[in-house]
């Protein structure tokens, strides 16, 4: 047991070229997600259009910090609901009513997310 607990201990010592590679993982799961999720690419388009919109009409710095974090609240729910589609689909390929649900809640959390980014783009761009 001590044996492997050294051996995590090497494996976990701090080394750039694996912390990059963990940066590349990243970036391979953003990349994946745009190109095979089409709620992913809807939301790409919204919010592109929606820093557009903010910088066009100058909004505040407050404005664009809430704007920012709807945008990053809704892609980092949308990120966390693929890869549970991903991981339920691998573990049970047939049908499941608490695989079904567990998709339907993590769809959910995107919907709550969005209905959140909705409320901020209205209330930042309203006289506008």
């Amino acid at each position: 047991m001590k044996q492997k607990t050294e051996r995590r201990q090497r494996q976990q010592r701090f080394s750039l070229r694996a912390r990059l590679a963990s940066f590349s993982y990243a970036f391979n799961g953003l990349l994946t997600m745009v190109a095979e999720q089409q709620n992913a690419r809807l939301h790409l388009v919204a919010a592109m259009s929606v820093v557009s919109l903010g910088a066009l009409t100058g909004l505040t710095s407050l404005e664009w910090m809430l704007v920012l974090l709807a945008i990053t609240l809704v892609w980092m729910a949308e990120a966390l609901n693929t890869a549970l589609e991903y991981l339920a689909d691998a573990a049970v390929p047939e049908t499941h009513e608490l695989v079904g649900k567990a998709k339907d809640v993590a769809a959910a959390g995107v919907l709550i997310a969005a209905a959140f980014a909705l409320t901020v783009a209205l209330w930042a761009f309203w006289p506008f």
